[in-house]
């Protein structure tokens, strides 16, 4: 095989492909466009995000998006992959450690499920 190969896309063979046949990526390609058209949308749909396109100004600044901001959850929350093993109450301990990404298994200690407790009894024995 020739060339070096790049990976398109999420994964899977059908994301391989050979880098030398793969467009090459300039600088402008990475700039944000000029909006040119007299009207301009400011969110993500709907008559109530077009503006007018009269100030360049402004019509850029719409154009930058900031992070998000994630909320603290109110109630059980998924850490991890899923399943029952990975849902935490806010304020508990194991919501603690996995705010903290301390490892549960690291402290034996701070875990009182039966595989810990049965861990801890073979120890004794």
């Amino acid at each position: 095989m020739t060339g070096h190969m790049t990976s398109t896309g999420r994964g899977g063979a059908g994301n391989i492909a050979d880098s030398t046949k793969s467009p090459q990526i300039q600088p402008a390609d990475l700039e944000t466009p000029t909006l040119k058209t007299s009207v301009v949308t400011t969110g993500r749909g709907g008559s109530g995000n077009m503006a007018p396109n009269n100030d360049p100004v402004q019509t850029r600044a719409r154009q930058d998006v900031g992070p998000i901001e994630r909320r603290p959850s109110q109630g059980a929350t998924h850490v991890g992959r899923g399943g029952a093993a990975n849902i935490v109450r806010p304020g508990s301990e194991e919501a603690e450690i996995a705010r903290d990404g301390s490892a549960i298994d690291d402290q034996p200690h701070r875990h009182n499920g039966l595989a810990a407790k049965a861990k801890e009894f073979f120890k004794k024995v």
